[in-house]
């Protein structure tokens, strides 16, 4: 009797020849578990950081680790000055934007959501930093929230997806009032963050299309 299935080598096929090994596709890291965790794990994030910034440093680390434009020890502001907020006011007004629009992106792909984020934070800072007013220091989540709401909207055309288009748009139209920040319209706002974390949106867009964030 001839040798069945059970006779052959691994690796080979029923002649001895070599087949390789099959490698199961990689499973998506998005969908609602994601956005949930980006969503609300940057919620608690600021939210931490506020209360321990005015219990522990009485705001003090507002000015220490905050982006300060020219000044060399500023530049921790690029990562610090994200979760850092001058007011429960302040950190209010980007709570609910910001976990919506990490969980939209995070719903596509967590990774997908950490670069997005760090090419806004980076565009954001360096840009904050060039030409913010010497003497001041910015902070807040801001940056970010403009940087994910521009990456939103731009995405669809740069991927060429219908869907993305549509809810490009929406957020586009919902959130029209937000275009007036990236202008120096008002005391004692960071024009600048907006502005640069906008254009930062739109290079991670433009770098991140599909089939590119999560390649190997």
């Amino acid at each position: 009797m001839q040798p069945g299935p059970r006779g052959r080598r691994p690796g080979t096929d029923a002649l001895g020849a070599g087949y390789g090994t099959a490698v199961a596709p990689k499973t998506s890291d998005g969908g609602i578990r994601s956005a949930l965790g980006a969503g609300i794990g940057f919620t608690v994030l600021t939210w931490v950081v506020f209360f321990f910034n005015k219990i522990f440093f009485l705001g003090e680390l507002n000015q220490s680790l905050g982006l300060r434009p020219l000044d060399t020890h500023g530049l921790w502001g690029i990562l610090f000055a994200p979760v850092l907020h001058g007011d429960l006011e302040h950190l209010m007004a980007n709570t609910l934007p910001a976990a919506l629009f990490a969980a939209l992106i995070a719903f596509t792909s967590k990774r997908l959501w950490f670069q997005v984020t760090a090419i806004v934070m980076l565009v954001s800072g360096v840009g904050t930093w060039f030409i913010g007013g010497v003497g001041t220091a910015h902070v807040g989540a801001s940056g970010l929230v403009y940087g994910w709401l521009a990456f939103l909207i731009v995405r669809g055309f740069y991927n060429r997806a219908p869907g993305q288009i549509l809810l490009g748009m929406i957020l586009g139209f919902g959130y029209s009032g937000l275009l007036w920040g990236v202008f120096p319209t008002q005391m004692g706002v960071s024009w600048q963050m907006h502005l640069f974390g906008a254009i930062g949106g739109i290079i991670a867009a433009s770098m991140l299309k599909r089939g590119k964030a999560t390649a190997k």
